[in-house]
């Protein structure tokens, strides 16, 4: 069979190009196909006049249908212009593919080496370019230009960046959200925790207990403030977030110590950041929105020729300021940056250097608190939120502040020795800093309105050098196909922090604190600063083998020590060697190309000083075990454009930490054992061309079955909602695109024995976006509509309220 491009021009008054002034080379020329990368901020795409690829000789009119059922199959199309990597894409696999507008053809394309599905080489091929795809009436695959389209591809698959997962998404056997950078960026996102209500059964925690706020969350009902990672490297210093430099987020729930190392019970949180490509692109943002919003961030890529012929340069910019909407004196300001610069896009051999800077300047948020059990002024509202108007605000102005200062460098090398054989190896250092003072309110006497501003003040630094090894094969025993990745890991993190108190705190009123109050006393440093180290070596293998063209089988194996040294804050030694083994297995059964059954099995380990300085438990005792099982099924429907998942499951931690009663005891011992029971629905795709959906819903019955405290048995876990949900959809109309979503949280309890509780709450957010021409789009955003008061962040002694309505206008450019 021959491959031929027909180009079929369509009838205009004049030449193709020239009435546009597009003549290759031009300076319009150079701008059309940088505004086409810049755009895929966006996504999207429109018809305009072009050229397809077809394929001559006798061929079936379903082909396209039966490349898109084809299994996955070694492909090695090496870079280059778009049209001609498609041309060989098509005779590979038979996938039909036309382009609608052949300056598409000259964009570089990174090219398709590795083992793919048809739909996902196509995906491959388009990556970086700033081209959308979608599946038209003949089963031909469409790629148009999204210049002048308003809406954003949310439905692009994109792979998990974790080199130690073998497939796709639709078929790994774990339940598993993909947040793309279009829905983010559709959403407005302007945080991690923003980005991170997407995810039903995640929730956040207020800080207490020596841990700062930041990022402190909660999946499936077990604390992930140290399961979250960038890259794939472990983060725990005390930070919040930003989403300017990501390129998506990847939730995995269910224990996966064998994946990621220790913890990890409920799950983790990996950030992918973005990457460098060839093409010109340059996008910029600029929003203006409720209490004092303003946040500006820009998006640049561009080859860098005399650096290589395959070098791309790549650099994010942030500057945010702005605070809480129905949240008095909260403010958040912060200037990030995050070039990067890959060596031999589209080659074998491939080297990135990369660097992520994000300062802040914040005045931090305890919230209010919950009135007491004894309380007595207030018996009406014992073991509820203090019944406050929303922006209520118990700190001091003048001296509460959160300094943050986060830095990140990484060196990526990356080569395939064949087809079938591959090595990379990241490196990557991290220190963030800390410098905080914020003020956790507490009723002075049960029997006053008095509140005293508890000021817990830290210094903290928390360093880490991390390097890991990953080698993937492919091969054959017999008539089985495997998939293997084995790898080593090198990690040292390090904590050092100080506490300080304060003097002179003023007390304050109830119902009508003043921030403004003058502060007149001093800080005292601590004369014991915590220095703790704690090493990891690691090593894994995994593997994914098909036995049969509707069955297959993986399973991983990680070993670990972890070795923790050095003192906390209050000078006690911390002393302790771990070595812990944890393992995944899965079977898959597809009973057709489109669907899956899976039945997933895993465990994860959580050593008492997992998190090095942070929440230290008895280092005199074991890891804490748990054990998931996962019965689920995912869907590819309607051609692939919409992809259906559900599952059942049980994590067990058998041996969870609970006190210590006999006199020989420690404090703690390994006698508890905690349960979730649930379920997950989640959907993800197209409806049709123009309606898009994005949600999922989560069911987690938690319940504390064995405990030394009496009063916790048959109670469910603290931040634990039994239900909840989150829906966001769009439509688009060509330059239009309107869309909403709701999120749904159930009653929370905010203590063990679960006498403390808040309400559920819904809220209903709203986008209008409408694209002025190839250059520029307005968006705006409306938050919580239903202007629910609600509770966000839950502690032990306070809770931080949810943002009241808020709105948000944006114009983004791109050129």
């Amino acid at each position: 069979m021959r491959i031929r491009i027909k180009v079929r021009k369509k009838k205009q008054k004049s030449e193709p190009g020239k009435g546009f002034g597009f003549r290759q080379g031009s300076p319009r020329y150079w701008a059309a196909v940088g505004s086409m990368a810049a755009c895929t901020v966006l996504g999207g795409g429109v018809a305009a006049p072009g050229y397809s690829l077809q394929t001559e000789g006798r061929q079936p009119p379903s082909t396209a249908g039966a490349a898109s059922r084809q299994p996955a199959r070694r492909l090695r199309i090496a870079a280059g212009p778009l049209g001609e990597v498609l041309r060989q894409l098509q005779e590979a696999t038979g996938l039909r593919v036309e382009l609608r507008d052949e300056r598409a053809g000259t964009v570089d394309s990174a090219g398709i080496t590795g083992l793919y599905s048809p739909e996902e080489a196509l995906r491959k091929a388009l990556a970086g370019t700033g081209l959308t795809a979608h599946q038209g009436s003949a089963g031909q695959w469409i790629i148009e230009m999204p210049m002048l389209q308003a809406s954003v591809d949310v439905t692009e698959r994109m792979p998990m960046a974790s080199p130690k997962y073998t497939a796709p998404v639709k078929d790994l056997p774990q339940t598993i959200m993909v947040i793309p950078k279009a829905v983010m960026e559709q959403q407005g996102a302007t945080s991690l925790t923003e980005v991170l209500r997407n995810v039903p059964g995640l929730t956040i925690a207020a800080g207490e207990g020596g841990v700062p706020a930041g990022d402190n969350l909660t999946l499936r009902g077990f604390s992930a403030r140290n399961d979250l990672f960038v890259d794939g490297v472990r983060d725990i210093g005390p930070n919040s977030r930003d989403p300017f430099n990501l390129e998506q987020v990847e939730v995995v729930k269910g224990p996966q110590s064998a994946f990621t190392g220790r913890g990890s019970t409920g799950g983790s949180i990996n950030m992918v950041t973005k990457s460098p490509g060839l093409n010109k692109a340059v996008g910029a943002s600029v929003a203006f929105g409720t209490a004092g919003l303003r946040r500006f961030s820009t998006d640049v890529n561009t080859p860098v020729r005399f650096l290589g012929e395959r070098t791309g340069f790549r650099a994010n910019l942030l500057w945010h300021e702005g605070g809480v909407a129905g949240r008095d004196v909260v403010q958040n300001q912060r200037w990030g940056m995050a070039p990067s610069l890959l060596f031999g896009s589209g080659t074998p051999t491939r080297f990135t250097l990369s660097y992520q800077k994000l300062r802040q300047d914040n005045i931090p948020d305890y919230g209010i608190p919950w009135v007491t059990a004894t309380q007595n002024v207030l018996a009406d509202y014992r073991d509820q939120p203090a019944p406050v108007p929303r922006n209520t605000f118990y700190g001091l102005k003048q001296r509460d502040h959160e300094d943050l200062n986060s830095d990140m460098a990484t060196a990526r090398y990356e080569h395939e020795f064949s087809d079938t054989l591959s090595l990379r190896n990241q490196f990557r250092f991290g220190r963030t800093k800390r410098d905080s003072v914020v003020t956790a309110p507490r009723f002075a006497s049960n029997d006053t309105l008095v509140i005293n501003r508890s000021s817990p003040s830290w210094v903290t630094q928390d360093d880490i050098w991390d390097n890991q090894t990953d080698v993937r094969g492919q091969f054959n025993t017999g008539t089985v196909s495997h998939s293997v990745v084995g790898g080593v890991a090198f990690t040292r993190e390090n904590n050092q922090r100080v506490a300080r108190t304060a003097a002179n705190i003023p007390t304050t009123t109830f119902l009508n604190p003043d921030a403004n109050q003058p502060w007149t006393g001093t800080f005292t440093f601590s004369n014991i600063q915590g220095n703790a180290t704690g090493n990891t070596q690691a090593g894994y293998l995994f593997d994914t083998a098909k036995l049969h063209r509707k069955f297959e089988v993986n399973g991983g194996l990680r070993w670990e020590r972890f070795d923790t040294h050095g003192i906390n804050s209050a000078g006690a030694a911390l002393n302790r060697v771990d070595t812990m083994a944890s393992v995944r297995a899965a079977a898959i059964f597809k009973p057709v190309e489109a669907g899956s059954l899976y039945f997933s099995y895993g465990t994860s380990m959580n050593p008492s000083l997992e998190g090095v300085a942070y929440q230290t438990a008895n280092t005199a005792i074991e890891p804490e075990k748990s054990y998931t099982t996962e019965v689920g099924t995912k869907w590819d429907l309607l051609g692939s454009r919409l992809l259906l998942s559900g599952a059942l499951f049980r994590v067990e931690k058998t041996n969870a930490r609970t006190p210590g009663v006999l006199p020989d005891e420690p404090a703690q011992v390994l006698q508890g054992n905690q349960v979730v029971n649930g379920a997950e629905l989640g959907v993800t795709g197209n409806i049709t061309r123009a309606l898009r959906l994005f949600g999922a819903y989560t069911l987690l019955e938690s319940e504390i079955t064995k405990s030394n405290t009496p009063a916790d048995l048959g109670k469910r876990f603290i931040n634990t909602p039994r239900h909840s949900m989150s829906l966001w959809s769009s439509y688009s109309a060509r330059r239009l695109t309107v869309g909403g979503g709701v999120r749904f949280i159930d009653s929370r309890f905010g203590n063990t024995t679960n006498t403390r509780r808040v309400d559920a709450y819904w809220t209903l957010d709203a986008l209008a976006q409408y694209t002025l021409n190839k250059h520029l789009d307005l968006r705006v955003n409306l938050y919580n509509l239903n202007n629910a008061y609600y509770f966000e962040r839950l502690g032990g002694g306070h809770l931080a309220p949810g943002a009241a309505r808020s709105a948000m206008v944006s114009a983004n450019f791109h050129f």
